[in-house]
């Protein structure tokens, strides 16, 4: 299977694989739920979606197991517009996200996320403008991405935690983890010490929950923008060519 796999077609089996993800779990929840509250278990929607997730998380082990490392950060990240309006799509579902949690009468935990929040969505506009230009941010910035992540993940765990049910939250919990993954791993490329392999499946495997985490998600904006980020941003997929330097400032 892996020489019919490139790794170049990730990004487009993630989005595509993440759709239908999604569609099912639309289905899922039009279902409605039982007299508990908790949503209707071991039909076709509810099993489709997680044979889906297991596929794509195998796709993506084997897309991205023979990507040789590229350690140039200009190979991995050239000068894109594209990558760069992908960048400022993601700033912008961060802070319509921070914004709507900071007015919710949040408790202090979600305050930090929220402030971290919108202190992440200018650090993006500032990566996007070097995506541009194909510069080189410093790790601060992608940095203070990684730290917002962390506390997000923890102020809607503790509400996560005391629900039952793996479907009502889990992609919504992994989506968030692996942004979080994908955004630690792309810092590293700003101190030249990023891998492209971690990177890859990382990123796509966020891409995906990201868009399989919209239904039911209590600020569906805060997916969709970070969805596209991680669709627009892919470190290059492509082969190492011979005789490429692997290092670089």
């Amino acid at each position: 299977m892996k020489q019919y796999l490139k790794s170049s077609m990730l990004p487009a089996i993630s989005l595509a694989t993440g759709i239908l993800t999604m569609l099912m779990r639309f289905w899922l929840i039009g279902l409605g739920r039982d007299d508990h509250g908790l949503l209707c278990a071991g039909n076709f929607p509810d099993v489709v979606s997680w044979i889906l997730t297991a596929l794509m998380m195998g796709i993506l082990f084997l897309g991205t197991w023979n990507l040789n490392e590229a350690a140039k950060y200009s190979f991995n990240f050239p000068a894109s517009v594209r990558a760069a309006f992908g960048i400022l799509l993601g700033a912008l579902g961060v802070l319509i996200a921070s914004v709507i949690e900071l007015f919710s009468a949040p408790d202090a935990i979600t305050v930090w996320s929220s402030v971290l929040g919108l202190l992440t969505a200018p650090a993006l506009v500032f990566v996007a403008r070097c995506r541009k230009t194909g510069l080189r941010p410093s790790i601060l910035f992608h940095g203070i991405a990684c730290i917002f992540l962390m506390f997000h993940l923890i102020a809607h765990y503790r509400l996560w935690s005391g629900i039952p049910q793996l479907q009502s939250y889990a992609f919504e919990l992994l989506a968030i983890i692996f942004l979080m993954l994908s955004c630690y791993q792309r810092a590293a490329f700003d101190i030249n010490q990023g891998k492209r392999r971690p990177y890859a499946f990382f990123s796509m495997a966020a891409l995906f929950f990201c868009i399989a985490a919209i239904p039911g998600s209590d600020n569906p904006v805060f997916f969709i923008g970070c969805a596209a980020w991680m669709y627009l941003t892919p470190c290059n997929l492509k082969s190492l060519p011979s005789k490429f330097p692997k290092n670089d400032a």
